[in-house]
């Protein structure tokens, strides 16, 4: 994959994981549980929080080292 196409994909999947930081439509929701335990509001921080992590993981491993190597 070419820098150009490393470049758009982390910029694509930050502007999406800022958008979801906003959380505007999980307003109300109420106290919905997953799996009888976990409310749904910890559960999407939760996973937001391990798709921040696949980014950072993502920008250090391709992104930034690409950069590096040119």
């Amino acid at each position: 994959m070419t820098r150009k196409q490393h470049s758009r994909i982390f910029w694509t999947a930050t502007i999406v994981l800022c958008l979801l930081h906003v959380d505007f439509f999980n307003h109300g929701v109420g106290s919905v549980l997953l799996f009888g335990w976990l409310p749904f509001d910890l559960a999407y921080h939760i996973v937001w929080m391990v798709f921040a992590a696949i980014l950072v993981f993502y920008f250090t491993h391709s992104v930034w080292r690409s950069a590096d190597e040119h």
